[in-house]
């Protein structure tokens, strides 16, 4: 059973990926803004692949974490899982041992791909996104309700969608270990 001091840390770990997620998902989609007529082919290409790699690594690391918090574990953050463990020891999740399971070969790509590096630089930007909106906009009530009435028109399909994803991951996941 665990303690009280293990379920306050989880949750706050926890709460904490998710704003870190929250952030990085800001990042790319401020980024997917940027006006692409001046930039360069080369660095679009870059900015294309940062982009990429990380709305994939995003989803795998949404998708591990909603799997860790229905087994109530402490939550694992993808692009450092890796380096944490020693040459000898065993992964101990087997889902993210590469020689059991062919997502962890995906996830072990995405973190030599650029994981530790990208990942970071989209969830500065992002936070740094979200405070410049939060001290931009005075809150007021009016603006309050336009923010809930675009939550209401545009979140549920995207949770929805994410929710979809997750439960068919997770549903042939255990067909296969059947």
């Amino acid at each position: 059973m665990a303690t009280t001091n293990q379920i306050l840390k989880g949750f706050l770990g926890h709460i904490t990926l998710f704003f870190i997620n929250f952030c990085v998902l800001v990042g790319v989609i401020e980024s997917l803004q940027v006006p692409f007529d001046n930039i360069p082919f080369l660095n679009l290409f870059i900015l294309g692949y940062m982009i990429g790699h990380t709305l994939i690594l995003l989803s795998v690391q949404l998708g591990i974490q909603i799997l860790e918090l229905i087994r109530i574990r402490m939550p694992t953050f993808l692009p450092y899982y890796y380096f944490r463990i020693d040459d000898e020891d065993a992964i101990p999740i087997p889902l993210l041992d590469p020689t059991k399971s062919k997502l962890a070969v995906i996830i072990l790509l995405l973190v030599i791909g650029g994981g530790p590096l990208i990942y970071p630089i989209f969830a500065i930007y992002g936070f740094f996104a979200v405070y410049a909106h939060l001290i931009a906009v005075v809150l007021t009530p009016q603006i309050i309700t336009q923010y809930f009435g675009i939550f209401l028109n545009w979140m549920p399909p995207f949770i929805g969608i994410i929710l979809l994803f997750i439960i068919i991951s997770i549903v042939i996941m255990e067909f296969r270990h059947i």
